[in-house]
């Protein structure tokens, strides 16, 4: 299993309201700034994953669609009576 990398410190500006969520976010939750900032970074990057991966299978549904029913002879010569 890999080991994670350790944290580091990143300087950037964020619009003042960005701060005061993070800083009620984190005081609500009792955890650090950085935590919900990286919550937050998780959460968009999930979705972009889950985007990146609808849009493949949309990309493949008629050629599984193809697939399938190329199969289905020989999977009905083969399978049982149902």
């Amino acid at each position: 299993m890999a080991v994670p990398a350790p944290n580091r410190p990143v300087n950037f500006r964020l619009p003042q309201w960005v701060i005061d969520f993070l800083e009620t976010c984190a005081a609500e939750r009792s955890v650090s700034k950085t935590q919900v900032l990286i919550e937050a970074v998780t959460c968009l990057r999930d979705r972009e994953i889950a985007a990146l991966m609808e849009e493949g299978y949309r990309e493949m549904a008629e050629e599984s669609l193809a697939l399938s029913e190329a199969a289905l002879p020989a999977a009905i010569e083969t399978l049982p009576d149902w």
